[in-house]
């Protein structure tokens, strides 16, 4: 029964009282007798009707207390309804500054995406630049239209490897964006250590030989199998190896190893040269892992790439 009704019914009493009321003042007259039947159902309405008042009202009573209880912040007030008032007002507000929230929310996601497409539109303006830039340049140092002295080679060379740079970080700025924004697919799978190394390894070593560093890696057989998307997985330590590469010293050696860390998680180190700067390859590699459960950390002594392991499924089904 709703409370509603529980409460239209405790009127039920008054309205029994003034029937009988006026019953008893036609009744009550001179030389007038109220028949029997009159006054048994008065008293029996007198009597359900006391019941069904008692009844509602401690029922609405208990429910108003324990209400009241569990809302009652130790302020004053006149009585429980004050407190359950107080309760409804705050929770009113709650809600308002809720919606007031997810507007906000909403509009900043809408102007991240706005920011995100222009930034696109820019960095695509900014790769057709480059690559007519490109042309030229391959033009004049492949098929000279006459001779070129060694210094104008080597402003041309400079201009040439300026340009492909600018173009690969335009690449990754790109890749960045839409890492950010979950426009990339991720496709994990189990892949093994060494297997998912090979390629960032041979990449790596290469350039370390042009620069003179020596590059030592240990894997651990023991190692599990990754649980990672492997394209995005070896880019993202290709792009570590090659900052750290970047930033060794002709003749020094950088040490990379792997083994498992924990129960369902494996640890990428790489050490022995100065710390890399947060760059643009290290964010990208950053969120390339983080889009796939793993973590990339950068502190004055070592890069750790953190992957999880096939035993990460097993024990979170």
């Amino acid at each position: 029964m709703k409370v509603s009704t529980r409460l239209f019914l405790a009127i039920v009493p008054a309205i029994l009282g003034l029937a009988a009321v006026v019953g008893l003042a036609y009744w009550g007259r001179y030389e007038r007798r109220a028949p029997e039947f009159v006054v048994v159902v008065a008293v029996i309405a007198a009597i359900g009707s006391l019941i069904m008042a008692w009844r509602n009202t401690r029922y609405v009573a208990r429910r108003v207390q324990r209400i009241a209880a569990h809302v009652d912040e130790g302020r004053g007030g006149r009585d429980e309804l004050d407190a359950i008032e107080r309760s409804v007002d705050g929770l009113a507000v709650a809600r308002r500054e809720i919606r007031e929230g997810d507007a906000e929310r909403e509009a900043a996601t809408q102007r991240a995406a706005d920011l995100a497409a222009r930034l696109d539109e820019t960095i695509g303006a900014l790769s057709d630049g480059v690559q007519a830039v490109q042309l030229p340049l391959h033009i004049l140092l492949d098929s000279p239209f006459g001779a070129l002295n060694e210094n104008q080679e080597e402003m041309l060379e400079a201009a040439r490897a300026a340009a492909e740079q600018l173009e690969v970080r335009l690449r990754q700025s790109r890749k960045l964006i839409d890492v950010d924004r979950g426009a990339v697919a991720v496709h994990v799978r189990p892949i093994g250590l060494a297997e998912l190394l090979r390629p960032a390894l041979a990449i790596a070593e290469a350039r370390a030989a042009k620069r003179g560093v020596t590059l030592q890696s240990s894997v651990s057989p023991l190692t599990p199998r990754a649980l990672v998307d492997p394209m995005h997985a070896q880019e993202a330590v290709t792009l570590a190896l090659g900052e750290a590469l970047d930033r060794a010293e002709s003749g020094s050696t950088l040490h990379l190893e792997a083994e498992q860390d924990g129960e369902t998680r494996i640890r990428i180190r790489i050490t022995g040269g100065p710390a890399p700067a947060t760059t643009l390859p290290l964010r990208l590699a950053g969120a390339l892992l983080r889009a796939q459960r793993g973590e990339l950390a950068n502190d004055r002594t070592a890069l750790s790439i953190d992957l999880p392991s096939e035993r990460t499924e097993r024990t979170n089904p």
